[in-house]
C-alpha cells in the first residue's frame, strides 16, 4: 500500500482560501435572495393595500374626500357595528362562505 502524498503548506493555504471564497459567495447569494424575497413581500403587500383601498373607495365614494383620520374613524365605526362583528365571528369560526 502506498501512502497518499501529504499536501504542502501552500496547497493547504490555497484550499482554505478557496473554501473561504466559496463561503463568501454563498453568503452574498443568500443576502441577494433575502433581498429579493423582501422586495416581493413589500410589492405584494403594497398591491393588497392599493386594491383594498380601491374597494373601500368604490363602496364609499365619499372616502375620496376624507382625510386619513376621518377614513380611519369611519372604518372603525363601521367595523364595530353588530353586523360587522357577526360577520367576523362567523368567518373566524370556520364558515368562510360569503
Amino acid at each position: 500500500m502506498t501512502k497518499p502524498r501529504e499536501k504542502t503548506r501552500e496547497e493547504l493555504t490555497a484550499e482554505i482560501e478557496d473554501g473561504k471564497k466559496k463561503i463568501r459567495q454563498l453568503e452574498n447569494r443568500e443576502k441577494v435572495l433575502r433581498q429579493k424575497l423582501s422586495q416581493e413581500e413589500r410589492r405584494t403587500r403594497s398591491h393588497r393595500l392599493i386594491v383594498r383601498g380601491a374597494v373601500f373607495e368604490s363602496i364609499v365614494p365619499e372616502a375620496k374626500s376624507m382625510t386619513d383620520e376621518e377614513a380611519a374613524t369611519f372604518l372603525r365605526l363601521a367595523l364595530t357595528s353588530e353586523e360587522a362583528r357577526a360577520y367576523l365571528k362567523k368567518r373566524t369560526e370556520g364558515g368562510k362562505s360569503e
